[in-house]
């Protein structure tokens, strides 16, 4: 790689440099990439929770599968987490990754609607049928393999996926062409290091991925197979919901509802954003921005840039939602307290993504008025967040509540039982009490958890006397 000299002074001065208007994206790069990569811990740690909790439940396979291949694609941009060095062995390792990335897409588009097949509409009945959605795990992969196989086989990895390039600016470059390392046929690109004054530009090194026609259509159809998946899970909710003795079967289809609209939703704006850049500029890639800065000027790209990094950014976003959603749906009763985790970890990467935004955005806004726009923008994004931090958590709980609401394994509704029962006079004797705590031991209920119980009773209990 180029000598960027030691690695933590050099993601902070290209986080510190970040400027939309300028450019000037590598830090955005750098926090995009290890954002990407804690995203992908989660949603395989949220597989392997929901295959651990029944291996030979067909659901639960379905959705390890499809939360394994969401973690796939939510790690997109690993390579620009750090500043390797370029080469055509490296290019071919990215290129094949990418392909991996489309076989993923292609698995999710079939596995968005095959959903369905576990909550079904009447006039889908007949997706529910054991030799169908019993298979659909290893059946649809089987089928995505075949297609991305054919397709690479008929076009190429560059013309399937797009082409794949290494960008080196050394020290002493600021102002010349950078260094350009090209994947196989991939077409041509150039790329600038900076202005001639731009010492905080330089050195830098990045890879920057190319597109593809059959790569565009694939980057975009998950979106329309989610609104479709999203039609069906409401429609089997609302069938579910009017079944007697079908209410957890309704509130998991409700649970799956909600993570499809929120990829329809969100991923949907911004896959239109990408077709307007399309349609405007021919193409979407790090490497069209000296171009643009030249043609169009700095307000031009910073909308071209700002609409580039909330289509990347909203794959996360709608996949850790996804990933919350459907463990949610799957282990709401099986796991103790499982509801309860979720939506304090959901809480907090919200307020974390949040606040993260609003400060890049202020910085950015900041930065054209007062110079050093960082620290001002630290000062006025950051100090609220402190000051506010409980009552703007609370309302994030709040909305995670209404996503996540309260659930209860079979254990926890036992106990649950036994202490109205208990408080049916509104008094907890301490006979009552050794029972409560002999019924916690043998349902293998802790102090914390009982707690917990019984607080959440009481809650219910006052807002039904008020």
């Amino acid at each position: 790689m180029a000598d960027v000299g030691p690695i933590l002074p050099y993601y902070l001065r290209n986080i510190r440099n970040i400027s939309f208007s300028e450019g000037n994206v590598l830090g955005v790069n750098y926090i995009y990439g290890f954002l990407s990569i804690i995203t992908f811990i989660v949603l395989v740690a949220l597989a392997f929770l929901i295959i651990r909790a029944r291996p030979k439940n067909p659901e639960n396979r379905f959705m390890f599968v499809l939360l394994l291949a969401e973690a796939y694609r939510v790690v997109a941009n690993w390579y620009n987490a750090y500043p390797f060095e370029g080469s055509q062995g490296f290019l071919h390792v990215l290129s094949s990754y990418r392909v991996g990335w489309y076989f993923c897409s292609i698995m999710c588009i079939m596995m968005y609607i095959s959903a369905v097949s576990f909550y079904p509409p009447k006039k889908l009945e007949f997706m529910a049928q054991p030799k169908i959605k019993n298979n659909l795990w290893w059946f649809l992969p089987a089928v995505a393999a075949i297609i991305i196989t054919a397709l690479v086989s008929a076009n190429g990895i560059v013309g399937t996926v797009g082409g794949a390039y290494y960008i080196e600016c050394e020290a002493g470059s600021e102002g010349q062409p950078a260094t350009v390392i090209s994947y196989a046929d991939s077409p041509p690109i150039t790329s600038t290091c900076g202005a001639e004054d731009d010492t905080t530009y330089v050195p830098n090194s990045f890879f920057v991925p190319g597109s593809s026609d059959i790569g565009k259509l694939l980057l975009i159809t998950p979106v329309f197979s989610a609104t479709i998946a999203m039609l069906f899970m409401r429609a089997g909710w609302k069938r579910l919901s009017q079944e007697p003795g079908r209410e957890n079967e309704a509130i998991e289809a409700r649970s799956l509802f909600l993570g499809f609209a929120g990829k329809a939703v969100i991923k949907g704006t911004m896959v239109f954003c990408i077709v307007f850049m399309v349609i405007r500029f021919g193409d979407f890639n790090l490497a069209d921005v000296t171009t643009i800065i030249e043609t169009e000027g700095e307000r031009v790209v910073f909308t071209y840039l700002v609409l580039f990094y909330g289509f990347l950014f909203s794959i996360l976003l709608t996949g850790m939602l996804e990933g919350f959603m459907f463990t949610y749906a799957i282990l709401k009763n099986e796991i103790l307290g499982i509801d309860e985790q979720l939506r304090k970890t959901f809480s907090a990467a919200i307020f974390a993504t949040v606040g993260g935004i609003a400060l890049l955005l202020t910085s950015e806004i900041i930065e054209g008025f007062v110079p050093g726009g960082g620290l001002v923008a630290g000062v006025v994004v950051g100090a609220p967040l402190v000051i506010l931090r409980r009552p703007i958590f609370g309302a994030i709980q709040n909305f995670s509540s209404v996503l996540m609401p309260e659930a209860f394994t079979a254990a926890e509704k036992s106990y649950l039982e036994a202490y109205e029962i208990a408080m049916e006079d509104r008094i907890i004797t301490d006979e009552e009490r050794k029972f409560l705590r002999l019924q916690a031991k043998t349902l293998g209920l802790d102090e914390a958890r009982v707690g917990h119980l019984e607080a959440w009773y009481d809650r219910q209990l006052s807002s039904e006397e008020e």
